[in-house]
């Protein structure tokens, strides 16, 4: 049910001109710039995962440039909304086969899928890019990374998890 209601969510997304203005107090020029080329449902989703994060009382600057700009690495992988689907089913049903249809070939049909595997290194690199801290550029390229068990965290694997436990329930 979660995933019909976030398909529906990202059909109808809207992003308010009075929420992008929110944004200049975290991103910068060239960071609100990444974040205005990604599709109006992922800009939705991160401005979610945002809004979740400073709810729960985080303020961290890091933590949250890396919530509006988790999912930036998908911006040149012309990921449509029925790639994200087949994505879901393929996880849910078949989850090897994800890796088999990925390639590194931009002009590839399966080009797609390899950005969706890999959109954490890639986003990484774009808000490196970008003018973002050390912090926001490890926790975007480890946003989708499992954490082990352990009960020692550094800080920045707080941060990780509270961006994980929102990206999830967003």
């Amino acid at each position: 049910m979660y995933r019909v209601s976030q398909f529906f969510r990202a059909l109808v997304a809207r992003v308010p001109k009075r929420e992008l203005d929110l944004l200049s107090e975290y991103l910068t020029p060239s960071q609100l710039e990444l974040f205005r080329r990604m599709p109006r449902c992922d800009q939705r989703h991160g401005l979610d995962v945002f809004h979740a994060l400073r709810k729960e009382g985080y303020h961290d600057h890091h933590l949250l440039a890396a919530a509006l700009l988790h999912d930036v690495g998908k911006i040149d992988g012309r990921l449509q909304l029925w790639h994200r689907v087949l994505v879901v089913l393929i996880k849910a049903f078949w989850p090897q086969l994800l890796d088999r249809l990925a390639r590194r070939e931009p002009r590839s049909w399966r080009y797609p899928f390899y950005v969706h595997q890999h959109h954490p290194e890639l986003g990484a690199e774009l808000a490196r890019a970008a003018g973002c801290s050390p912090v926001t550029v490890e926790l975007i390229r480890r946003h989708q990374d499992p954490l082990a068990s352990s009960p020692l965290r550094t800080h920045q694997d707080e941060l990780l998890v509270a961006l994980q436990k929102a990206d999830g329930v967003n």
